[in-house]
């Protein structure tokens, strides 16, 4: 008998209660992928004038996924052209981490895809289909998950999620072979030395960066009830930078004035000039900085800036054309 193989894995991702269709909405991994399916077992014990009278019991109903890590390279969306090509494969890992999706094809050759915080209600929920070298499993309605992204120059730009959910089924796999799916022939988005970040419209020589949405994932189960929910974000940013000597005491002076900035970050440019089809526009609005660190690196000060996003705060991320 074979072995299963795990790097023969596909994931689909749908926000919705739909099951998305294979090959439609798949989503490449840079990264292995287990589902490791979770049972709810209690032991107890059987008092029967004997020693070592243990025993359990299983709820088949109750079998989830929780906290699944999944790590994708995001991609231009048209590097070769000036419009937008295809809505990213990241899209629906957006929407269920807390973005509306916004695609404007208004003018032909101009097209955008807007993604924007909702700070409104709680996301949609997600379904998925994951194969696993000929064991499809499923999660229909049940998905949540929360989204965060890395930035380091030099390397490319990811995004990530941390998935929990109810699988179909109590959890047994279907034997089915894997699709066939189609991958991506656009390069993967560089953070280049020419990109753009700004900090309240300073510019500021950024080496790394971090955002996560924190998303507050909360599990409900019951009778006729099985769902995550996303009840709430605690979002924030840090970036890595090296500190010049001049801007030494403005760390603790934004912590002691309570200050906001607005942070830009604008991937894929031409030295810093957008490009349609190729720049993702990163817009983070009223974040409000919240302390520091400092460190040695090879005998100069490296400093974090760590932020919050309050209740005035925005966050778009932009792909497409650009006037």
């Amino acid at each position: 008998m074979a072995r299963l193989n795990t790097k023969a894995f596909a994931l689909f991702l749908k926000s919705g209660g739909t099951l998305p269709t294979p090959p439609d909405n798949f989503i490449e991994l840079d990264e292995k992928l287990l589902l490791a399916p979770d049972v709810k077992v209690e032991n107890y014990k059987r008092f029967n004038g004997k020693l070592g009278a243990n025993d359990s019991y299983a709820d088949a109903c109750d079998t989830t996924v929780e906290g699944a890590t999944i790590s994708h390279k995001m991609r231009y969306q048209n590097a070769a052209a000036d419009a937008l090509d295809t809505v990213p494969q990241y899209g629906e890992l957006l929407k269920i981490g807390g973005f509306t999706e916004n695609v404007d094809t208004t003018t032909p050759g101009e097209e955008t895809v807007t993604y924007t915080w909702n700070k409104d209600s709680s996301p949609a929920l997600a379904s998925a289909v994951y194969y696993l070298d000929g064991k499809k499993q499923t999660m229909t309605g049940s998905v949540a998950a929360n989204v965060s992204f890395s930035f380091e120059v030099g390397m490319a730009a990811n995004i990530s999620g941390s998935l929990s959910a109810f699988l179909d089924n109590d959890g047994v796999a279907a034997n089915e072979a894997n699709p066939t799916v189609p991958l991506s022939d656009e390069g993967c988005l560089m953070v280049g030395c020419a990109d753009v970040f700004t900090e309240d419209g300073s510019s500021i020589k950024m080496q790394s960066m971090e955002i996560d949405m924190g998303a507050q994932i909360n599990k409900f189960y019951g009778l006729n009830l099985k769902e995550y929910e996303t009840s709430d974000f605690e979002p924030s940013v840090n970036v890595d930078f090296s500190l010049d000597g001049a801007d030494y005491n403005a760390a603790i002076q934004k912590l002691q004035n309570e200050t906001t900035v607005d942070i830009i970050v604008k991937l894929g440019t031409n030295a810093g000039t957008e490009v349609s089809g190729k720049t993702v526009m990163f817009e983070i609005t009223n974040v409000k900085f919240s302390n520091y660190s400092d460190s040695d690196d090879n005998d100069t000060v490296q400093r974090t800036h760590e932020f919050i996003l309050t209740a005035d705060s925005e966050f778009t991320i932009k792909h497409g054309y650009y006037a």
